[in-house]
């Protein structure tokens, strides 16, 4: 259960993130150059949310191993592999974030 909100805050975090950095590079006038760089541009939240489990030290993840492995890192063989996939599970954690803040916001009604 733990883990679910994690993956839920750290969601939320990712769009203040993205939010942020796009603000700052559209400041700086290079939100649009980014952009159009064929591989950067189409996967720039998930480069975004990479770098903010890098820095933040964030494994989400390690919550879905068992309690006598060591966590996730043992499952890959270097840390960029590590802040990769947790990267990608809470730019995934998006739509599901975005699903519980609207059954909320409804009152929790079907």
């Amino acid at each position: 259960m733990y883990t679910l909100g994690y993956l839920l805050l750290a969601a939320a975090l990712l769009g203040a993130v993205t939010t942020v950095v796009d603000s700052v590079l559209g400041t700086v006038q290079l939100s649009a150059i980014i952009k159009k760089i064929p591989i950067i541009g189409s996967n720039w939240g998930l480069i975004v949310a990479i770098a903010m489990c890098w820095y933040l030290k964030m494994t989400p993840a390690a919550g879905w191993m068992p309690h006598n492995a060591e966590g996730i890192s043992t499952a890959f063989s270097a840390d960029w592999m590590t802040y990769t996939a947790n990267g990608a599970i809470v730019m995934g954690m998006i739509p599901v974030k975005d699903a519980v803040i609207s059954m909320i916001g409804k009152g929790l009604r079907a």
